[in-house]
């Protein structure tokens, strides 16, 4: 991700990068609508726009403020927008500001600024009325290869092809078209020869059009092409049904933040507790810490772990208004030091000697967090609902519970339950362990404003309790569920290196149970069917450069499990992942998907030969 060399010039803002204006026109206004933003039609129920070039987001925002005004109650619109050039917010506002833009866009400028993330390629949402904005950073022909959607409608807005000739040859609008479904169309100002060939060349019908005060620009209409997938294994077919009402097992985190995506959805949720009441699990700490592992660069776990802490930091500002205060790590070992040396460079963590400063990362009650976003969700929840099994007809699931009656007529089922879930799985290599967590809680002995994180970690005073939350133990042989003294005095000496001569009263604790899989990444996908794979993807030690069938039609059964000690941060993509699932919409980077997929465990030993 790199940093735009912008000016203004002759009061419109030029690229020092591209040598070239951002509009091509005294009145960019009338322009993108000409070219772009009123050259299509919204679909009936759900309009997928993906972009290159997001530039200042003016094609975006004339998008949304004519959605806004069109759209009828069941539609939604996903925009999806590259950018390589990471311009400052403050250059945004002042930019709208030079254009006189300023005051007509300011109420979706201003939303989009106050959760801007910072220059770190990803995909990065923004919540709006019934529109996902997703903004990718990183390059264009990088980032196309790793994501997986099907739009409607491609604006191909990047600079002139003959200052950024690659944003228009025949490579990326392979990927484009990789990313396109049949009838898609292509909106462009642009009318050069190159980009004329490489349409044609992937099978699009292209017609020159008369363009915006000047003679020409092309648009095109996708036919369609044959793609070869070598992971396909990890593919999941979109559901072709309408989907009314989907039930949750599990009232944690995981559960409560798919019922909020849903319900931005407009579907029914039912959500199934065996509990009486929510807080009973490891969701129900009266604090809890939202941070990142710190691991070298390009160790997947940690760069899956830095988006799920970012994306869950900003989720949590934009739906529930929270304030991040910052949380402080350290390293207290050589490995440790290694890594916080390795990550000098993130912008993510501003690291000094053995410290380092996440300014996204905050202290949250976590009982709170859940029961806002199940009050948002407006889903029905079903207290001392334990669950036993399902069965699946005639498309639909009926669910069993002890001493309840059956209740029947669900489209999709999701497993979001805790530790427990491993009683409800029964895969060939999937290895699910149950940790048992102790925190501590304390009287008051610490004045921290930030969450502090080394053998053990200290919140801050929770003032309307008036206590001090340490933790957490870890233990992966103990099934107690009481309060052990041991657990409180090693919480108390994982601390130490905080405290002087502080005499600790203890107060109360908790014990929750965790589920951790064997590679440590969450389990978040739809069930798969263990026969077809055995079957079908048994010579993968041999085939596996090859292309792959797709997996076939199974249950609507998901999973969002084994979240560990960082479901806070976790859940939240795990929960638009599973929406991307259901309702077919943009999913996020296929590494993270695959690291993620209930099927990995079995694909890596059928690629040993095993089976």
């Amino acid at each position: 991700m790199k940093k735009a060399n912008i000016i203004i010039k002759n009061n419109t803002p030029f690229s020092l990068d591209f040598d070239d204006y951002y509009f091509n026109s005294s009145d960019g206004l009338s322009e993108s609508e000409f070219i772009y933003t009123n050259a299509f039609e919204f679909q009936a129920k759900q309009t997928i726009i993906a972009e290159l070039g997001f530039g200042i987001g003016l094609n975006f925002f004339l998008t949304l403020k004519r959605f806004l005004k069109e759209k009828k109650a069941t539609q939604r619109l996903f925009y999806l927008s590259f950018e390589n050039f990471y311009i400052e917010k403050d250059k945004l506002r002042e930019i709208y500001k030079n254009l006189g833009f300023y005051e007509e866009f300011k109420e979706f400028l201003e939303q989009f600024l106050k959760f801007y993330p910072p220059c770190k390629d990803g995909v990065y949402r923004f919540y709006f009325q019934d529109c996902f904005l997703d903004l990718v950073f990183g390059d264009a022909n990088e980032k196309l290869q790793k994501l997986d959607f099907k739009a409607d409608v491609w604006y191909l807005d990047g600079f002139a092809p003959v200052k950024n000739q690659e944003m228009f040859d025949e490579d990326i609008i392979n990927k484009v078209a990789k990313n396109s479904k049949i009838n898609t169309k292509v909106l462009t100002f642009s009318s050069a020869s190159v980009l004329k060939k490489a349409l044609i060349n992937n099978n699009y019908q292209v017609q020159k059009v008369k363009g915006f005060r000047k003679r020409e620009m092309i648009q095109a209409v996708f036919n369609g092409l044959e793609f070869e997938d070598k992971f396909a294994y990890f593919n999941t077919p979109y559901l072709k049904k309408d989907i009314q009402k989907i039930a949750i097992i599990g009232a944690g985190i995981a559960g409560a933040s798919l019922a909020y995506e849903f319900s931005l959805r407009n579907i029914q949720v039912d959500i199934f507790e065996k509990e009486n009441s929510l807080g009973k699990g490891a969701s129900g700490n009266i604090n809890g810490i939202l941070s990142s592992l710190i691991l070298k660069p390009d160790v997947l776990l940690g760069e899956f772990s830095q988006y799920a802490f970012l994306e869950a930091s900003r989720f949590y500002r934009q739906i529930l208004d929270l304030d991040p205060q910052g949380v402080y790590e350290f390293a207290h070992n050589e490995l440790m030091q290694e890594r916080f040396n390795s990550q000098k460079n993130n912008v993510l963590f501003k690291i000094t000697n053995n410290q380092a400063f996440l300014k996204d990362g905050m202290c949250i009650k976590p009982q709170e967090v859940v029961k806002i976003l199940l009050e948002k969700s407006k889903a029905s929840i079903f207290f001392e609902y334990e669950f036993i099994d399902y069965s699946y007809e005639n498309e639909k699931f009926s669910l069993r519970f002890n001493n309840k009656k059956t209740l029947k007529d669900y489209d999709v089922l999701i497993y979001a339950q805790g530790a427990d879930v491993k009683n409800f799985l029964d895969y060939k290599y999937m290895k699910l362990s149950s940790v048992r967590g102790q925190c501590t809680h304390l009287k008051p002995f610490l004045k921290n404003t930030y969450a502090l994180s080394s053998k053990g970690y200290i919140c801050p005073i929770n003032e309307e309790l008036n206590l001090q939350l340490i933790g957490a133990s870890y233990d992966r042989l103990n099934c107690n569920n009481t309060l052990l003294e041991k657990d409180d005095f090693q919480n108390i000496e994982n601390i130490r290196e905080f405290l002087e001569n502080e005499k600790l009263e203890i107060v109360s604790g908790k014990v929750g149970f965790r589920s951790y899989s064997s590679d440590r990444f969450a389990i978040v996908g739809q069930a798969y069917d263990e026969n077809f794979y055995l079957q079908n993807y048994k010579a993968l030690l041999w085939h596996k450069n090859k292309a792959q069938v797709t997996p076939n039609e199974f249950i609507p059964l998901y999973f969002s499990i084994a979240h560990g000690s960082r479901a806070f941060a976790s859940a939240i993509i795990s929960s638009r992942i599973i929406t991307s699932l259901v309702f077919n919409e943009p999913r996020i980077e296929k590494e993270f998907l695959y690291a993620l997929h209930p099927a990995r465990f079995l694909i890596r030993q059928l690629k040993k030969g095993k089976n």
